[in-house]
């Protein structure tokens, strides 16, 4: 079995689904889990961290460049998630892949969807939530490689504005490797990207489409719910992501079984079930206009998500 270790580099207050993160990562214990961070994060088997100020780790990511960086503020530090592999060699050489996520949310069984079939591919994935690349030195340096019409890694290291280098779309370094190296890339989606609460404050899976959902973890397994035409429908995820939910509360005394809903994680209900979960999965309306409404008047207060 070909050896993972997933990379962050997180410096400030956890995000509120971190419980959640940590029980499903504890439940994959196939694949390590590596925290550089002042945070409390504590170690398990599969977990290890390495306790630094984010001041420690700026200085050390500029060691390895001769250009001055920009590295202001945490937030910076996705553009720098492709070059990890790059900067931090003498911690994970031992591994075959190394790859970089986000802790605001919950993974399901990754070696049912990351099999070794999978990882013959050197890019695995591709998303901000989730990336897997081969630790080799060929994948570890493509971040540095200039092609036309892409972005340059100095540009986007030497600038305190978000250029989304790390993710498709902006023409950053995935959309490089996608375009450029198709036949080196595993780009699936067996993950659920949950709509913003500005988007629909039900969750709706952005990439995979079903609408007014909800999410079951039972023992390693995730699984996608809803109900359509009076039945209960199910598909096996990788993992869900619940970007910009941070109003999102905990509330799981049994970590074996539980549910997530828009507004909480709770224990997995054993009455009324469908009836439960039929509520649970409303559609919200009014809350939507009113994220809606409060992104407005945050983007003026110029307090806005700039990614």
């Amino acid at each position: 079995m070909k050896s993972i270790v997933i990379i962050f580099p997180y410096f400030g207050k956890l995000p509120v689904q971190y419980k959640m993160w940590r029980e499903s990562a504890l439940r994959n214990p196939s694949v390590d889990f590596m925290f550089f961070t002042d945070a409390d994060v504590e170690p398990a088997k599969n977990i290890f961290v390495h306790k630094m100020k984010f001041e420690e780790f700026r200085q050390y990511i500029q060691s390895f460049f001769e250009f001055p960086i920009v590295l202001d503020r945490p937030y910076k530090l996705c553009e720098y998630k492709q070059a990890y592999g790059y900067i931090l060699k003498d911690y994970i050489k031992e591994y075959d892949y190394w790859g970089f996520g986000d802790l605001d949310l919950v993974y399901g069984d990754i070696r049912r969807f990351i099999t070794d079939e999978v990882l013959n591919h050197k890019f695995i994935l591709g998303w901000g939530h989730l990336t897997l690349i081969s630790n080799d030195d060929d994948s570890n340096t493509y971040f540095m490689k200039n092609v036309t019409g892409y972005q340059k890694y100095k540009d986007a290291f030497g600038t305190s504005v978000i250029t989304f280098f790390d993710e498709f779309g902006h023409k950053g370094c995935s959309e490089k490797w996608k375009d450029c190296r198709p036949q080196d890339c595993w780009l699936e989606v067996p993950f659920d990207n949950v709509s913003k609460p500005k988007q629909s404050y039900h969750f709706n899976s952005l990439s995979r489409g079903w609408k007014q959902i909800l999410f079951e973890h039972k023992g390693n397994k995730l699984y996608m719910l809803r109900i359509k035409d009076g039945k209960l429908e199910k598909k096996e995820s990788l993992y869900a992501h619940f970007q910009h939910r941070s109003f999102m509360k905990d509330r799981v005394k049994d970590y074996n079984h539980f549910l997530i809903t828009p507004g909480s994680i709770i224990d997995f209900p054993n009455h009324f079930t469908m009836l439960r979960l039929r509520f649970y999965s409303r559609k919200r309306d009014l809350m939507t206009r009113y994220y809606q409404w409060k992104d407005r008047i945050l983007w003026k207060a110029g307090k806005g998500h700039n990614r």
